[in-house]
Parts: structure tokens; C-alpha cells; sequence
């Protein structure tokens, strides 16, 4: 015999079915919830979307009070300029450098830091902390790193017995130069984003790998850790691509596109045709082709993270 005693059904709580009118309700709350934060949305996103849009094809310029509609002339006038172009491959360069490295030096990192406990924190914060602060001002720390004449870069060549290089005025090394503080921001963003890529690793993974020989660091590097890991490579990857076509803070502070346009990339000339200029509607026009480059990486993310991977 037990203590359990049967309730009877007389004595539960009748529940109210849910009604279509009350469906509705719910419906309406959620909408009026949603509405403000929709709101400012589409104030601060979406609306300048379509008023740059719509500005591209004028020729408007800023502080006339007039504009006229001249279709898609700004666009026409785009691929007939030479400074765009060079605008376009510098940028492409600055991200093939920027992204690879960033990304590779970032996975290698994460590996070495994976196992360790204690000091695992401590890198973690130092490898960040680029992140974190201001790159305008950490743009004249570099620029006094890479000067040719006073830097302790040139010093070190010249005590070796060679000949110094001036990264930020030679045409040819500008935008090396560049590079180099841009691997240097982002590396410790892509750190952290592929440690989090590491807690979904099992660990009996890891281990059944050690047992089946792969004892090496660049053997579980390549066979176990990458592959495993691939949904948030290609999250590091299209945002690394996004990030490195941003560039704009060390251009405006240290080279100002120079030498002789070594280092114009395309958001900074966006900034001059724009805001220097005066150009509203030119500006609109390469506004709309920088959206759209930032659009492709945007959807090569989805494609690639809704493909099935299977190991």
C-alpha cells in the first residue's frame, strides 16, 4: 500500500482555452514591443541606406541648395577614374596581407593557449588590449616605431649594419607598413573568437587522436583542431575581411593616402570626395560600391556557415 492519494478531477483548476482573439493580442503586444527598437533601425540603418542611394544618382554637392537627377552618371564617372581603382587595389592588397596572417596567427595562438590554465588568462588579456584601445592614438606610437630616421626599427638596422627603411614614407613599404598595424589590432579579436571555437572541441577527441599517434602540435593543428573548427574560421575570416576593409583611422593619421597615393583606400577616399570635396553625390555613388563589397563578405558568411559539414 502507498500514501498516494488520487486527486480528483473535479477539484483541478480549469484552464481557459486559448482563443484566436487572444492570439491576436499576443500578436499586437509583441509588434508594439518590437516597434521601437524597429524604429531605430530603420531611422539609423536602413533610411541613410536609401538616402545614399538616392544621392548617388544626382549631383548634388554639399552646402548647394540645388541638385539634379543624372541617373547613373556618378556610377559611369567611377569606372573611368583612376583614383578609384587605386583605391580598390590598395584595399584589396591591405586585406590579402591583413586577413591571412591575422586569422593564422590567431588559430596558431588559441592552439598554444588551449591547454594551459593558469597562464592562459594572462595572454588572453595581454593579446586584446590592442583591441580595446584607441587606434588614432596607437597610430602615432607606431609611427614613431616605424620611422626611419628615429625609430627603434632603424636603429636596430643601422647597428646591424643596414640600411634603415622608412615603412610609412616609401611608397613601396607604405602599405606594408599599414598591414602591419592592422594584423596587430585584429589578431587579438580573432584570438578570442577561436577560443570560443575551441569549448565545442570534445575532449574525447582530442584524446582518442593522442592515442591514435597524432602527437604532434601542427599534425592535431592540421587533422583535428582545424577541421573541427571550421564554422567559426569562416566567421573570423568574413569579419576579419569586413574589419580590414574599414581601414581608415591609421590612412587618415599616418599617410594621409601617400605617398603619392600608396596608401588610398577606399573608405578614405569615400571621406574626401565626401566631406573634403564636396561631392555629396560622387561620394553616395562610392558609398554604395563600398556597402556592396561589405554585402558579398556579409553573404559568403551565410552561405559558407549553412553548408552541413560532416566529419
Amino acid at each position: 500500500m502507498t500514501d498516494t492519494m488520487a486527486v480528483p478531477a473535479a477539484s483541478l483548476p480549469a484552464v481557459a482555452p486559448v482563443s484566436q482573439t487572444d492570439g491576436g493580442s499576443y500578436r499586437v503586444h509583441a509588434y508594439a514591443f518590437s516597434a521601437p527598437a524597429f524604429l531605430l533601425l530603420f531611422a539609423t540603418v536602413i533610411a541613410p541606406v536609401f538616402v545614399v542611394l538616392i544621392v548617388s544618382l544626382t549631383n548634388y554637392k554639399l552646402g548647394h541648395a540645388s541638385l539634379s537627377f543624372i541617373g547613373l552618371g556618378n556610377y559611369a564617372r567611377l569606372l573611368q577614374d583612376p583614383y578609384f581603382w587605386n583605391a580598390l587595389k590598395n584595399s584589396a592588397i591591405y586585406t590579402s596581407i591583413v586577413v591571412p596572417i591575422s586569422v593564422g596567427l590567431a588559430l596558431i595562438i588559441a592552439a598554444l593557449l588551449i591547454n594551459r590554465t593558469r597562464s592562459r588568462r594572462f595572454y588572453e588579456v595581454i593579446y586584446f588590449l590592442p583591441v580595446t584601445s584607441t587606434l588614432t592614438a596607437m597610430s602615432i606610437v607606431w609611427s614613431y616605431l616605424l620611422n626611419g630616421n628615429i625609430g627603434p626599427l632603424a636603429k636596430l638596422m643601422t647597428s646591424l649594419g643596414m640600411k634603415p627603411f622608412d615603412f610609412l614614407a616609401d611608397g613601396d613599404l607604405a602599405l606594408i607598413g599599414l598591414a602591419v598595424i592592422g594584423i596587430w589590432h585584429l589578431l587579438g579579436f580573432n584570438l578570442i573568437l577561436f577560443l570560443a571555437g575551441f569549448t565545442t572541441i570534445p575532449k574525447e577527441l582530442m584524446d582518442a587522436a593522442q592515442l591514435d599517434g597524432i602527437d604532434s602540435f601542427w599534425d592535431r593543428l592540421r587533422y583535428v583542431i582545424w577541421p573541427l573548427i571550421a564554422p567559426t574560421t569562416i566567421v573570423v575570416v568574413a569579419i576579419s575581411c569586413i574589419q580590414a576593409f574599414q581601414a581608415f583611422d591609421t590612412v587618415a593619421v599616418l599617410t594621409n593616402g601617400g605617398p603619392y597615393g600608396a596608401t588610398e583606400m577606399l573608405l578614405y577616399k569615400i571621406n574626401q570626395d565626401s566631406f573634403i570635396g564636396l561631392k555629396a553625390g560622387y561620394g553616395s555613388a562610392l558609398t554604395v560600391i563600398y556597402l556592396s563589397l561589405i554585402g558579398l563578405f556579409s553573404i559568403f558568411q551565410i552561405l559558407a556557415s549553412n553548408r552541413k559539414v560532416h566529419f
